[in-house]
């Protein structure tokens, strides 16, 4: 298994150890990887300044505005991570059936379940 790039945060390591852990990737895969850790960190980031923000009550609603570009930040992260996830999921399967000579496969939900398969796994 390949070393958890420096600078991960919890969230970053973990997407970063579960996604690896049913087998390696090629090294354009582990860039992939490593941008959609990071992009996992910064919407962690994120989440807590907005959980920090709206704690109190505000009844004029200021909050959003003071906040509404860290939301549209949030937004644009998760477009990101979810695309890199997907190139990852794509690319892996198609590279996994060429040496393995099966067909069909099912991309983004292939890697949903390698992720969950390594959860269950954990628990276990």
């Amino acid at each position: 298994m390949s070393s958890v790039p420096a600078g991960l945060g919890d969230r970053g390591r973990r997407l970063w150890e579960e996604i690896l852990a049913p087998g390696s990737l090629t090294p354009s895969h582990l860039v992939l990887l490593e941008e959609a850790c990071r992009a996992a960190d910064r919407l962690e980031f994120l989440d807590s300044i907005v959980r920090q923000a709206t704690s109190a009550v505000n009844p004029d609603f200021k909050i959003f505005h003071e906040i509404s570009g860290v939301l549209a930040e949030a937004r644009q992260q998760q477009g990101v991570l979810k695309a890199l996830l997907a190139a990852i999921g794509k690319t892996s399967v198609a590279s996994s059936q060429v040496k393995d000579g099966s067909a069909g496969g099912a991309g983004v939900s292939d890697l949903t379940a390698r992720i969950a398969e390594r959860r269950r796994e954990a628990e276990g």
